[in-house]
């Protein structure tokens, strides 16, 4: 629609569907975005991301995140979106339906920021997100910098999100569209603000089928959204999308406040983090019997390292509540076994009433 949803029709839409179950997640041999969206070693890729797909639909999931890098639309546009359609098609083969990230405010300071560049991409082992320099670290001042910071790149963010919606407006493989993940994050406060306004406007110009959506992520002392972009981000989206990765209680809490608030859907499309008391034995059931929507981050093991701590928890200097020991995401090996056994039934268990329910 060209308008924001009502709330009945955003349920309407949610009601029709089976519960929403997804992940997070680059392909096990992709480092970063750049890796996976690229030209360079595309089929291996590809056959990473079919695997995986596979592995998924196995388990029982029934939806994928995937958050694009603009620098690949701009640099090498046409194998981008070959490889975004082929990414589609994978997916829809496996049964699976695609959340599309746009906009993101997850990034580093502009003095430590790397310049893309294609190719092989360098893994620093140890590290959460397969980089020493990450927006993980939590030790940065400096607000974080993209290219669509500077004036001459900036219309081109919005000639790549006008071709998106011109492209998958209609496309019922696309399920949710998610405008902006994280807004104000990496102490970027409303730098984006301009652009999230104009991504949604852009979206809903071409009349898509599928709702819009931006991700609340940081909340107050009462575990309400906290920043002012947020708060724009929820009052222009049709669903609402969450983050949280602290623990079960205040997962509860925020889920009570943001449905008393705004009664529309909920989808979390970011959460899991073992080290923090963030579990799928207590948040998958959870999701599951009260009807929400999720995407935990993420499948499988890999170069990104996403099973490694957040590299700001060792800064910290009391880690009581932590338990560093464990893998904070990531439910399957490299070699495609489980980390826990107990999980991956328990998904398994769920997944499989939903669809008996249906």
């Amino acid at each position: 629609m060209k308008r924001q949803w009502t709330k009945k029709e955003a349920w309407d839409w949610y009601n029709s569907l089976s519960w929403i179950r997804g992940f997070n997640g680059y392909p096990s041999n992709c480092v970063n975005r750049i890796a996976m969206w690229q030209s360079y070693n595309h089929e291996e890729v590809a056959k990473q991301i079919e695997y995986e797909f596979s592995l998924a639909a196995n388990t029982g999931f029934n939806a994928v995140r995937a958050i694009i890098q603009f620098e690949c639309w701009y640099y090498e546009h046409d194998s981008f979106m070959n490889n975004l359609e082929e990414y589609f098609s994978l997916a829809d083969k496996y049964g699976l339906k695609v959340m599309l990230t746009i906009g993101n405010d997850c990034s580093v300071p502009k003095e430590v920021f790397e310049k893309v560049s294609f190719g092989p991409q360098k893994v620093d082992w140890g590290h959460h997100g397969g980089k020493k320099i990450n927006p993980h670290e939590g030790i940065y001042d400096a607000p974080g910098y993209y290219l669509m910071d500077e004036e001459e790149f900036e219309p081109y963010y919005y000639k790549m999100v006008d071709e998106l919606g011109s492209k998958y407006a209609k496309d019922p493989r696309l399920q949710v569209w998610d405008i902006f993940n994280e807004p104000g994050n990496g102490r970027r406060g409303n730098l984006s603000l301009k652009a999230m306004e104009k991504f949604f406007e852009i979206i809903r110009s071409h009349d898509p089928i599928a709702p819009l959506t931006a991700d609340v992520w940081s909340y107050d002392k009462d575990l309400l959204p906290r920043l002012e972009i947020e708060k724009r981000a929820l009052e222009l989206s049709d669903i609402i999308t969450f983050h949280y990765y602290g623990s079960f209680e205040n997962m509860k809490k925020i889920v009570d406040n943001l449905r008393k608030i705004y009664d529309r859907p909920l989808i979390n499309n970011e959460w899991l983090n073992r080290c923090s008391h963030n579990n799928v034995l207590d948040i998958f059931p959870y999701f599951y019997e009260e009807k929400i929507g999720s995407y935990h981050w993420g499948l499988i093991q890999g170069y990104s390292q996403t099973y490694e701590p957040w590299g700001r928890y060792f800064h910290l200097k009391d880690k009581s509540n932590l338990d560093l020991t464990k893998w904070q995401h990531d439910l399957y090996r490299f070699n495609g076994y489980p980390y826990d056994e107990k999980e991956i039934e328990c998904i398994k268990y769920y997944c499989l009433k939903a669809d008996q329910e249906k």
